[in-house]
């Protein structure tokens, strides 16, 4: 599978698009845990939860919004992590 990376993830990676191998099918969250270390830390915490602030789509599609973190995902498909950056006025 495709991953395409942006922010610090990109720069944790060397490369804003990884490849990732997947054998059938996996939930998004197992297919998570197959990124190379160091950026892997970056999206699963060491409770293996997807980090808080982050936006992840599959195939240009919120996870969130089909199946949650449980789609499921195949090699041909690309993942794209993208940080959310908050801001404000104290």
């Amino acid at each position: 599978m495709r991953v395409e990376l942006f922010s610090h993830l990109k720069r944790a990676a060397g490369s804003g698009t990884i490849e990732v191998k997947v054998e059938g099918e996996l939930s998004l969250k197992d297919a998570l845990k197959l990124l190379p270390e160091g950026v892997r830390e970056l999206v699963i915490d060491e409770y293996g939860s997807i980090r808080p602030g982050l936006l992840i789509l599959v195939n240009g599609v919120d996870a969130r919004t089909v199946h949650g973190y449980r789609v499921t995902v195949r090699d041909e498909d690309v993942i794209s992590i993208v940080p959310m950056i908050h801001g404000g006025v104290p």
